[in-house]
Order: structure tokens, then C-alpha cells, then sequence
């Protein structure tokens, strides 16, 4: 059966906030000189705007997908969806920097309630078939083109007379418009179970400090003057590193004792779940490609200096061949084993980062910088393989916080990749340019020795991932058949009784 009318107007909702969220970043990433003119920012403080994004979001994940378990994935994705349309028209007409970066974590706060929501809704409200294949292919396509389309409209408004406030005009009335819908489709009564046992405020205390700390200490090191080794970066992680160590063993504890637990980690046992590799492919895949995007703005902007409209417009392709692996996911994950389909994204990804550590700047767009811009777009095939594979390894009453674990690990993964990358780029060009003095700084011989760097380094990541494919999902087989651990335990209980009611001896 395919979809009706409802079920499209529900990806629609699902999808068009998942973008949004992610647009945001884009959006950020092209328009921060920009703003930072226009709110005076201090040269240091350019960059808190991301990082305390980056600390709300991350550090509320796995906080907001175990609510959405408890509350209804429907309330917290409606609660999340309207607060980041209060706060993104709130930006628009922000004054000062303070107020910029303070609405810039209240926004990463909205995203971390509906992000895992929307996962966790697409898992139950599609049974396991062609229509969930179809509705996690949406669901991957949004998060990449988000972002892509982000960078893209930055480019075109940050200059122009609608300026950069436009952007979050844009993105309040979208978020409104898709409350709206999601009013109308989601359904008020659905008959999901619900984790019951309660909240784990042990587990979302620790959790939400340490995967805060980490993700904040990572993102902070791109900007802090000694890197790495800024007391202050070397200080949170690790207090990060202890705070997450405790979270592990106080889970165990609460689960060995059958308590509700923020996140079980049973899950990671499971057989034929292949939890740890998955989030391992994932990890990698995602620090190569949004390391990659953010370092393509840098090339076209500071070494071939183009303008951000002209930038934008380079990512078209990009934006357009985003969608195209998470299609073909939703296509053949029902054909094709999973484990081949993630070999092959990742494959095809890997030649992004060999042409950008390669690439000529004298050379016209369309002899390598395209064929660079549209494999990097193999990786996204493997977001929705790996959202629907662990929708049908945890229990029906997990599935939103099913969604906040990939989630994290994707923020995570974007964090530290701009963080090492920009360290090791950085420290090239500058042994580069001590070599040749006679160079500037910000000549585009001296940035691109660092920028090759930086791209074989996301080569050596999108290798990681393959090998990690090869050797730990090899057995993962075509998942878009399977059905959940509960749909599997409820028809075993049905079998188990009419096996009961048949046998004579049973009835004595």
C-alpha cells in the first residue's frame, strides 16, 4: 500500500523541521562575518555563537529523546518545534552580540527536543515496509540538504538588503507553518507504548553535563588561541571524559536493578543489533562530510575569493545530488543488504576528500571542484540505514531515544572533526609559511597546503568508516524487511498461544 495523503503531509512535517534544524548551522556558517560586523563581536567571541548551539543541543539529546519516550514523541516534538520558532524570530531583531549568543542556545534547546522526537515518530507511526523505507529516506535527505541549502540562502540574503536577520524571518514562519501541519496529520491518540518506568534524573544530570562539556570543550579548541592546549579546553574534556565514565557505571547500576535508566546499555549487546559499529560508521562518515562542506566554504571564499552569493551558489550540486543517496536507500533497503549500500556511499564519498586534497584553484569549477561537490554526497546514504536499523533494535518504548544516539553522535562527530582538522590545517600552514617568509599569512599558496591536509584527513576518517563496514557490519543484512524487537516479542507471546490453545495437554 503506498502513502495516502496524511502520511505525505506527515514526513512533510517530520522532514521540513529536521531541515530547519540543520539549516540553521548552514545559515550560521556562510552569515558569521557578517553578523559579527553588524553586533560587534569581539574577534575571540566570533565563535561562541556555534559552540553554545553546540552545547545546548548536544548535551540535551539523549535528555529530550528519553521525554519523548515518556511523554509522547508527538508532545515534545510539537514543545521543541514551537520553542525554536519563538527563539528564531527572536534572533531577527537581536541588538547586541550577548543576546545572539544567548538565542543561539535557547534555538540548539528546540533542536535537541524535536530532532530525536521526529525519529522516534517515524518509527511508530510506519510499520516496518516500502512506506518506513520511504519515510527514513526523507527523514536522511532533510539533514544534509538542510544544511546545504542553509549555506546556500546565506549567500544570497547576507549581502543583499534583506540582510542576515532575513534568514531567521525565514526560518520562524517555516517553523510555524510546519507546526501547523503537524497539528493537523500527527495523530493525538497513537497507540505507541510508552517507557514507563519513569525518568533517570541521575542518568539526565550526568549525561547532559558531560556530553555538554565534551561537545563544548571540542568545539571551543577551533577558536581558543592555543588550540588543544588551552587550559581551558584540556579542563573540560577532561571533566568530560570523567562525568561520561561515571554515566556509564551509574546506568549499569540502575539497569541491574531493573530502575528506568536514561539509556540502557543493554542495547549495545543486543545480538544483530550492531549498535557500536553502526555509530562507529556513522562517527566517521559524518566528521568527513561536514568537515569537507565547512572547508569548501573556506576554498571558494579565501582562495579562489569568491563572495558568498557566488560560494552558494557552488553548492548547488551539492544540494541536489544530497538527495539523491537517501532515495536510493529507501529504494533498495528493502533489495540490497545494508552493509553494501554503506560500502558503496562511503566509496563514492571517498572521493570527495582525495579531489579536494588534489584540487587546482586555477582550474574552471567544472573539471574537479564539481565532482567534488556532488560525491561527498555518497555518506548520506548511510544516516537512514542506520536510523532504521536501530529502530528495529530497540523496544517500541525507546525509539526516541533511539533518534537522540545518532543524533549525538553525528553533533559529536561534527565538533571534533572541525576541531582536529582546523588544528592540523592551521599547524601546516604555518610550518609551510615559516619555510617560505617571504608568503603572507592569508596567501592562498600557504592556506592550501593546509587545506590539502584537512582533506586527507577526512580521507583517512571516510577510510575508518569502511573499514569499520568491511569488518563490523558485514553480517547486516536487508533491513527493511525486519521488524522491531517489540513487533518480534508481541508475535512470539501470539505464536506461544495459539500454540498453547492447539495442544491438548496445555488445556489439562
Amino acid at each position: 500500500m503506498g502513502l495516502s495523503a496524511r502520511d505525505i503531509a506527515f514526513i512533510v512535517a517530520l522532514c521540513g523541521v529536521t531541515t530547519l534544524n540543520v539549516f540553521l548551522l548552514g545559515a550560521v556558517t556562510v552569515a558569521l562575518p557578517t553578523i559579527g560586523r553588524d553586533l560587534d563581536f569581539q574577534e575571540g567571541n566570533l565563535y561562541w555563537p556555534v559552540n553554545v548551539n553546540a552545547l545546548s543541543f548536544g548535551g540535551l539529546l539523549l535528555f529530550c529523546g528519553r521525554l519523548g519516550d515518556i511523554f509522547g514523541g508527538r508532545f515534545m516534538f510539537l514543545v521543541g518545534s514551537i520553542w525554536f520558532a519563538i527563539w528564531s524570530l527572536a534572533t531577527a531583531f537581536v541588538p547586541s552580540s550577548n543576546f545572539f549568543i544567548a538565542d543561539m542556545a535557547l534555538l540548539g534547546v528546540g533542536s535537541a527536543a524535536n530532532t530525536p522526537a521526529a525519529i522516534g515518530l517515524c518509527s511508530s507511526y510506519f510499520p516496518p515496509g516500502a512506506n518506513r523505507n520511504k519515510a527514513f529516506s526523507a527523514l536522511g535527505v532533510a539533514s544534509p540538504v538542510g544544511f546545504i541549502l542553509g549555506l546556500i540562502a546565506s549567500g544570497l540574503l547576507t549581502e543583499s538588503r534583506a540582510t542576515w536577520r532575513s534568514l531567521f524571518y525565514i526560518q520562524a514562519g517555516l517553523a510555524v507553518f510546519f507546526v501547523c501541519l503537524a497539528l493537523v496529520v500527527f495523530p493525538k491518540n497513537h497507540s505507541n507504548r510508552r517507557y514507563d518506568k519513569g525518568l533517570d534524573w541521575g542518568g539526565a544530570i550526568l549525561s547532559t553535563t558531560g556530553l555538554g562539556l565534551l561537545t563544548f570543550g571540542i568545539s571551543d579548541s577551533t577558536s581558543a588561541q592555543k588550540g588543544w592546549l588551552a587550559p581551558q579546553v584540556l579542563s573540560l574534556f577532561l571533566v568530560s571524559i570523567v562525568v561520561l565514565v561515571a554515566f556509564v557505571f551509574f546506568e549499569r547500576w540502575r539497569e541491574s536493578r531493573n530502575m528506568s535508566v536514561l539509556m540502557p546499555l543493554s542495547i549495545w549487546r543486543q545480538p544483530g543489533a550492531k549498535l557500536g559499529p553502526l555509530v562507529g560508521v556513522i562517527f566517521f562518515g559524518w566528521l568527513s562530510f561536514d568537515t569537507l562542506s565547512y572547508f569548501f566554504t573556506l576554498y571558494f571564499q579565501q582562495v579562489q575569493l569568491l563572495n558568498p552569493l557566488q560560494t552558494s551558489l557552488r553548492f548547488i550540486p551539492m544540494a541536489i545530488a544530497g538527495a539523491l543517496p537517501s532515495i536510493a536507500a529507501g529504494y533498495y533497503v528493502a533489495r540490497v543488504p545494508a552493509y553494501i549500500l554503506m560500502l558503496i556511499g562511503l566509496l563514492v564519498s571517498l572521493a570527495s576528500s582525495v579531489i579536494f586534497a588534489l584540487i587546482n584553484p586555477d582550474l574552471s569549477f567544472w573539471y574537479m571542484a564539481f565532482f567534488m561537490m556532488i560525491t561527498i554526497a555518497g555518506v548520506a546514504i548511510v544516516y537512514p540505514l542506520g536510523n532504521q536499523q536501530i529502530a528495529v533494535s530497540l523496544d517500541e518504548d525507546s525509539q526516541s531515544l533511539a533518534g537522540g544516539i545518532f543524533s549525538v553522535t553525528t553533533r559529536l562527530a561534527t565538533a571534533l572533526g572541525l576541531a582536529v582538522t582546523s588544528e592540523i590545517a592551521d599547524s601546516v600552514s604555518k610550518a609551510y609559511n615559516n619555510k617560505h617568509p617571504d608568503l603572507g599569512a592569508q596567501s592562498s599558496e600557504v592556506l592550501m597546503v593546509g587545506f590539502r591536509a584537512a582533506g586527507w584527513t577526512c580521507f583517512a576518517s571516510t577510510l575508518l568508516g569502511i573499514v569499520i563496514v568491511i569488518f563490523g557490519l558485514r553480517g547486516l543484512g536487508i533491513i527493511g524487511k525486519k521488524t522491531s524487537a517489540s513487533e518480534d516479542a508481541a508475535k512470539s507471546d501470539d505464536d506461544n498461544s495459539k500454540s498453547s490453545q492447539s495442544d491438548p495437554e496445555s488445556l489439562k
